[in-house]
């Protein structure tokens, strides 16, 4: 029988969020041949804007330690035009409604040196090993709290969902906890969040009849209007004595000024995205990954100091971050190609993930893996994650609160994922029962 010879590497879909539905996850065997035969592809698909499509663990290495030549200023996703248009829009009318420019910087991932850096330091207070030190008993017997919340769910119904009863809470916790959030608003601001998060979603049952639009901008409206009046608050009495993130914006002063109003409530909203989505979707799929593993689990379980180690595991086999964008500033060469300036470069995080030379035996989850310098949180350099500590601090409490509990679940039916815009992983159903 003669072999069909496999699709030319120009005609590979790697964009179409569709695929990603279909396939249960992500197009592994595409990246792994694009990583072997062109690293550096000149990605160009009706549809999309073309730009440089990068799987090898140094290439994606390289540019996130050269921020200098790859800049993050114009854009960070891999976008359709309609999505440039839109983008670029939604960028103007901010400007109007704040009185900045358009190009101004929305939060820390738009940003490039030398405001990036002093942003940065006025929030890495937050952040130090002695902050997430002072946080851990508190984050610890909050996990245990919603783990057992979670065992009443599963002993009342049968089965329970992880996605949407479990691994969101934590999170929101955490980043209500960093802003100096009141303990008395928590439930409320949850169900915003999760409305804001599952408004899109496949199987999501709408309030009151109304669409995924309508839900969306519902819990979109409330939330800022309390987040505002949060802002407003801390920024009339400079932020006082608070030792929060928020009380921090609030005091702070950049290039001499105040930051704005607009300023710190981008910081805000991308805290409460960025910081709730990945941990979110990792303790998800960390859940899935372990019981899909089933000696692994064991391994775990039979020794809880590993739990460490398994948490960067579970980053980087989940590679919840999909994908990267940057701008090259200048013309320059990578992998042999010449990137000239103002070349969009896309860094796909799960493919330098499964990057056989960084990560020996790449296809097998191992939570003795050791080195895991995975790339997770935007790998290294300037613009890596502000948050990762935290996020694998929750990680750790959460498994630790899950460790008596996990031998005993099994996956229920099929779970569902999808791709927000091809820079997040969603789980949107994660089901599972008991084992009697």
């Amino acid at each position: 029988m003669t072999a069909i010879a496999p699709p030319p590497l120009d005609e590979l879909d790697i964009t179409s969020e569709s695929l990603y539905d279909d396939r249960g996850g992500y197009p592994w065997a595409d990246w792994d041949r694009m990583r072997a035969e062109d690293p550096v592809h000149w990605y160009q698909r009706p549809g999309y804007e073309p730009f440089w499509s990068l799987t090898r663990y140094e290439d994606i290495a390289w540019v996130a330690r050269n921020p200098e030549l790859y800049s993050c200023r114009e854009r960070v996703a891999v976008e359709t035009p309609d999505e440039v248009d839109s983008w670029e829009t939604e960028r103007e009318r901010r400007g109007q409604v704040y009185g900045h420019r358009p190009d101004h910087a929305p939060g820390l991932g738009f940003m490039d040196a030398p405001m990036h850096r002093q942003l940065r330091q006025v929030m890495y207070p937050s952040f130090t090993p002695k902050a997430l030190a002072a946080q851990e008993l508190r984050l610890s017997a909050l996990a245990k709290t919603y783990v057992d919340d979670f065992v009443r769910l599963l002993d009342t119904n049968g089965t329970a969902d992880v996605a949407h009863q479990l691994s969101a809470r934590l999170p929101l916790a955490a980043i209500f906890d960093l802003l100096g959030v009141p303990d008395s608003d928590w439930d409320t601001l949850f169900g915003l969040h999760q409305a804001t998060a599952a408004a899109f979603h496949k199987d999501f049952a709408h309030q009151d009849g109304q669409d995924a639009t309508a839900t969306f901008l519902r819990a979109m409206m409330e939330l800022d209007a309390y987040m505002s009046e949060l802002v407003r608050k801390r920024m009339a009495d400079g932020g006082g004595n608070g030792t929060d993130m928020l009380s921090r914006l609030a005091a702070a002063t950049v290039n001499d000024e105040p930051l704005a109003f607009h300023d710190i409530s981008y910081q805000l909203f991308n805290l409460l995205q960025a910081g709730n989505g990945t941990t979110r979707n990792a303790i998800a799929g960390g859940i899935k990954a372990l019981l899909e593993n089933p000696d692994q689990l064991r391994l775990l379980v039979d020794h809880p100091e590993l739990v460490d180690s398994a948490v960067e595991e579970i980053l980087r086999w989940t590679s919840v971050a999909v994908v990267m964008t940057r701008t090259a500033t200048q013309d320059t060469e990578l992998g042999g190609k010449r990137i000239r300036r103002g070349d969009t470069v896309a860094t796909w995080f799960p493919a330098a993930n499964r990057d056989p030379v960084a990560f020996p035996d790449p296809y097998r989850f191992d939570i003795t893996r050791t080195p895991n310098r995975h790339f997770a949180f935007g790998g290294f350099g300037e613009h890596r994650c502000i948050g990762a500590n935290l996020a694998k601090l929750e990680l750790r409490v959460m498994f630790r609160a899950l460790l008596p509990l996990l031998p005993r679940l099994r996956l229920e039916g099929e779970s569902k994922m999808l791709i927000l815009r091809l820079l997040m992983a969603e789980y949107v159903t994660l089901p599972v029962s008991r084992v009697r």
